[in-house]
């Protein structure tokens, strides 16, 4: 007899957390839900479970377009120092990205989101992806400027 569970965390060859799949109830009560990987749950329940992840994830989807309007509407602009050559003293990484992004644009991200190649160490224009969802990026413009 089959049964739904909820999965708590990614199983192996079963699924990811938050997704509500079928399986054998010995499964279910013998190894899922004594270890804290999944919970039971009723027909209604998993349709209700079903409904409000897809309603998070277009949620989220939403956010992120929203975001990715507001990154590429005007650059980030960087003042620094510099010596020859226009070379900096130091380098922009993608932590500088990051909290820069979270004050100008005040929008939540990580630096892990900032697919910065290598740390920017020259006075110019840069265009940087910013990975905001699973398929939607943004094309952040960044000016590194000389400053006193």
């Amino acid at each position: 007899m089959k049964v739904k569970v909820l999965l708590l965390k990614n199983v192996k060859g079963l699924g990811k957390a938050r997704s509500v799949v079928s399986v054998s109830r010995g499964y279910a009560l013998n190894y899922l839900i004594p270890k804290g990987l999944a919970k039971e749950i009723s027909e209604k329940g998993a349709k209700t479970v079903v409904d409000k992840i897809k309603n998070e994830e277009e949620a989220k989807k939403l956010r992120a377009e929203s975001d990715k309007k507001l990154l590429e509407s005007k650059p980030l602009k960087f003042i620094v120092k510099s010596g020859e050559n226009d070379k900096l003293f130091g380098s922009i990484t993608s932590s500088d990205i990051e909290e820069k992004i979270k004050k100008v644009f005040n929008i939540p991200i990580t630096k892990k989101q900032v697919k910065l190649e290598k740390p920017i160490k020259k006075l110019g224009r840069y265009v940087v992806p910013v990975k905001l969802y699973k398929d939607i990026s943004a094309s952040l413009t960044i000016l590194v400027e000389k400053g006193e």
